[in-house]
Parts: structure tokens; sequence; C-alpha cells
């Protein structure tokens, strides 16, 4: 029986509009990457998705909608296996696997989920980057990657806790 049985079609449905809705996002977010002085930083307006994927769904479903929303937008952006894409990757699956616990285990609000997300995000960047680069040195970035990852860790927890308020309403 295929994977896919085991999600109604209602599930499915969702978590695709919920994927255009990451990956248009991504590309509103692509289009304002200048206003942030690091480069290569963004504001991880998708990520505000993945914490309300998180919220409402299995950590598998999560698992599940975030590689769809890492290879689509791997695609559509950086190109599949560049150094861009394997950094993102990396922070990507390191955040992942935090906030996952995190709501698991109901360790934060999702303002907090925001944060954590962004935090490890930056953690994961710096040390694919270093991997692929050889060097330590890249680790001087990090604090002001984290700097950064402040205010738009708790804006994207923010975002999702509106969402999750306001789907809560009408449920």
């Amino acid at each position: 029986m295929p994977s896919s049985a085991k999600y109604s079609l209602q599930t499915l449905t969702r978590l695709s509009v919920l994927l255009a809705g990451a990956i248009a996002l991504r590309l509103i977010e692509s289009a304002f990457a200048y206003l942030l002085p690091l480069p290569g930083a963004h504001l991880g307006l998708a990520n505000c998705v993945t914490i309300i994927v998180l919220y409402m769904y299995t950590t598998g479903q999560a698992a599940l909608f975030l590689t769809a929303r890492i290879l689509l937008v791997g695609l559509l952006f950086t190109g599949l296996l560049t150094p861009g894409f394997t950094i993102g990757l990396g922070g990507a699956l390191f955040s992942f696997i935090f906030m996952a616990l995190a709501v698991k285990h109901n360790w934060f609000s999702a303002w907090g989920i925001g944060l954590l997300g962004a935090f490890c995000h930056n953690c994961g960047q710096i040390m694919v980057a270093a991997y692929l680069m050889s060097t330590a040195a890249i680790f001087s970035y990090l604090p002001f990657l984290l700097l950064l990852g402040i205010p738009t860790g708790l804006f994207t927890g923010f975002l999702a806790k509106i969402f999750l308020d306001r789907f809560a309403q009408i449920q």
C-alpha cells in the first residue's frame, strides 16, 4: 500500500496549501533580502509555516512537509546540492530536530519555538559552512547571525501564534 494512503485527502490538501504558502513567503523574503545587513541572512518567514505544521500535525508529517519545502525551494532558488543549499539544509535539519522536540514536550510557546528555530538554524548553518570550508574561522560570523536571529525568530513565532490562535477559533 502506498505511504500516502495513511494521510487523508484533507490532510494532504492542507499540507499542500501550507507548503505553497511557505514557498511564497520564501519568494517574498528573497525580494527583500537586501534589507538585512548580513550576507546570506533571511527573515525566516517560511519557518513560521514549519512551526504551524509542527503544532497541527505529527512530527512525521512535519518532516515530510519540511523535506518537500527544502527540495522545492532548492530547485527554485539555490539549486540542489550547491553550497548554499547544503548550508541551508544543515540549518533546517538542525532547527527542525530541536523545534520538534520542544513542541512534542511543550517546552516553549510558539514564540519560544521561533526563537529556538532561529538559533538552531544559525548554528547548523555555521557548522555545515565550517565543514565545507574546512575552517573554524566562520564561527566568528555566528554572534552576528544570532543577534539578527533574535528579532526574526521572535517574529516568526509571533506570526505562527497568530495563525494557530485564529485557526483554533474556526475549528
